[in-house]
This record gives structure tokens, sequence and C-alpha cells, in this order.
């Protein structure tokens, strides 16, 4: 058996060879690569006073399946979900009580501001289900008095697979640029208008694996570096 040597440690995430595996073009993005892309991006690309949350798969995981009341698993979640302008919510279509079970991720996206969640899938919403049971999980985490409006959203195709975590993080990459592009207009946010997907404006697959690869190889180097010094 081939060792699964660690590649990365960043921070509180652990890449290692099998999650590099999964980058190469045919394979299906795992729960690693989309954690490893989110703490990449809360520690280098958002400022701290944005108030933008990633939820990691784990923790929706947790959120979706535990049994009981949310409220108990408060200890558990990230501080104050309630405060967040806006919450990335990654949905993948596993069996909870079979491990990597899942065929399918998609993204949800909830905005404080109009008291919505925002959903897009790239395989004719394949895991709508899923997703509006977890919506319906977090309600009580947002302390909202009205109950929030689910939107299922238009979402450019998949062409094959294998493809759905990688449009996942192009998704994710493009609506926090219009998120924190916005932020400061003196006119009210249009989000019926910003958080509309077209295709030429979100990042290939391939595009998106060769950024991530080329993250953690930059960051190899500088982890060496370091050690060298």
């Amino acid at each position: 058996m081939i060792e699964d040597t660690l590649v990365l440690h960043y921070h509180d995430v652990a890449v290692r060879k099998s999650d590099l595996f999964t980058l190469a073009p045919g394979q299906w993005l795992n729960d690693t690569m989309i954690e490893f892309h989110m703490e990449f991006l809360e520690r280098t690309f958002v400022p701290k006073d944005a108030k933008l949350m990633f939820l990691r798969p784990g923790m929706v995981h947790l959120i979706t399946f535990a049994e009981g009341d949310v409220n108990d698993l408060i200890s558990a979640l990230p501080q104050d979900m309630d405060q967040h302008a806006a919450i990335f919510i990654p949905i993948n279509d596993g069996d909870p009580y079979k491990a990597n079970s899942g065929t399918h991720w998609s993204l949800m996206v909830y905005v404080r501001a109009i008291n919505s969640f925002y959903y897009y899938d790239t395989l004719k919403f394949n895991n709508l289900r899923e997703a509006e049971y977890t919506s319906k999980r977090i309600q009580p985490l947002l302390k909202q008095t009205d109950n929030p409006q689910f939107i299922p959203s238009s979402t450019p195709q998949q062409v094959n697979g294998s493809d759905c975590g990688v449009s996942v993080i192009a998704m994710i990459d493009y609506i926090l640029h219009q998120l924190l592009f916005s932020r400061g207009n003196k006119e009210p946010v249009q989000y019926n208008k910003i958080m509309i997907l077209d295709a030429k404006n979100l990042s290939t697959p391939q595009q998106v694996r060769d950024n991530i690869n080329g993250m953690i190889e930059r960051l190899q180097q500088r982890a060496s570096s370091s050690n060298k010094s």
C-alpha cells in the first residue's frame, strides 16, 4: 500500500497525497480540498470586518444530520452565525451513515440582509432536497424572526460527472467577489442581480484545479523556506 503522506499542513487543514490526487482532471473533489480552499480564502482574501462565513463540509454534515435540537450543537459550531452578512454552505448528497458515499457537490449561500438562501446546483438541482433540509436545520442558528426564503437559482451546468466540486469552488469565488465588491456602496445592494451566475464569469474546472495546485505548491515552498531559515 502506498503511504498517504502529508503534503501540506495549512492552519487547521492537513492535505495529504490522496487529497491532492482529487485535483487531477476527471477526479471528484473531496471534502479536504473544499475545506482547504475555504481556509485559504478566509486567511488571505476576506477582510475580517466583512462578516462572511465559510461553513466547512464537516460542519455542514454535523448541522444537517446530528440528532436532536440543533441549538444543542452551539458549543461545537462557529461562533455568532447570526452575526454574519453571508454564509457559504457546501451541500453533499452523501448517506449520513456511510463514509465517502456522496456523489455530488452543490452550493447554498445565506444572505442575511434579505434573509434568503440562494441554492446553486450544476446538475439539474440534484441536491435540492438535501439543501432544503440543511437550510431548515440552520434556520434556528440564524435567530431571524421570519422564516428565510429558499431560492433555487439558475446555474451553469457541468458537462461531466466529476466537476461538481471544482464548480462549487468557482461559484464561491465569484459570489465572494460580488459580495466584497458591493461593500460600501451608498445604494442598496441589488442581490437579485449580484447573486446571478453566468458561465462566462466563472473560472473553468481546469482553471480551478490548476489554481489550487498552484496555491499548494507556493505554500509548500514557503513552508520549506521557513524551515530552512
